[in-house]
């Protein structure tokens, strides 16, 4: 899939989210509940064959655990912390287990801040190299004025 196809996806998934729950982002829900229902949309357009999954902690084989990365960039910890310590990607586009590539990669936020953005960024890039992630895009969820906006990382 290229760059293209999935601007396309992502347009589509965007088209159905603002359509069918733009109250979400117009009642300021949490941000999970919002990439939850993303990734549903995402999963409608992009059909069954990808799994599309919500801060994701596995990579290969079901039983590995991966190493995902803190918000303070090059620092890593377990996966398996479920105290909120360890940072995981939002939504990947992916097969599970060991059945074939990772297609994307998305980290969002609510009404970003440059300063949100950039960290963000460095640290899909960081995943997309380490876990061979195709593409990796940053999504801003701009709640007050109830629309969508992302950007490819390079």
């Amino acid at each position: 899939m290229d760059r293209k196809q999935i601007e396309n996806i992502l347009e589509q998934a965007k088209i159905r989210f603002l359509k069918n729950d733009l109250y979400l982002l117009l009642a300021e829900a949490n941000e999970r509940s919002i990439t939850h229902k993303f990734a549903e949309h995402l999963q409608a357009v992009i059909g069954c064959s990808w799994d599309v999954d919500c801060e994701y902690n596995k990579f290969g084989s079901e039983s590995k655990v991966i190493y995902a990365i803190k918000k303070t960039i090059g620092s890593e910890t377990l996966t398996d912390d479920i105290k909120a310590k360890t940072v995981y990607p939002d939504i990947v586009v992916h097969k599970r287990g060991n059945k074939g590539p990772n297609l994307l990669v998305i980290e969002a936020k609510k009404d970003a801040t440059n300063k949100d953005r950039q960290k963000d960024i460095e640290k899909l890039e960081k995943i997309r190299d380490e876990y061979k992630y195709n593409f990796a895009v940053f999504i801003n969820f701009k709640i007050k004025a109830g629309k969508i906006e992302w950007e490819f990382c390079e």
